[in-house]
């Protein structure tokens, strides 16, 4: 009896490790959602750049009085 939880309990945590990714990914789909984790994380580092020198909204200060 021990021996049925203890391997139901090994089950148990192996498939929640292995979550929804499993062996069905070959080369490159995992070449692809790499890519893509390293394109989104350029752009989001590129943003957070542009926001922390203040590049991302055009400056609305003028010399000039506009109404």
């Amino acid at each position: 009896m021990r021996t049925l939880i203890m391997a139901l309990l090994v089950m148990a945590i192996g498939s929640m490790l292995a979550g929804c990714q499993t062996m069905a990914h070959d080369q490159k789909q995992q070449i692809r959602k790499y890519s893509h984790i390293s394109e989104v994380n350029r752009r989001l580092l590129a943003e957070d750049i542009d926001k922390y020198l203040l590049l991302d909204k055009p400056s609305r200060l003028t010399r000039w009085y506009i109404r």
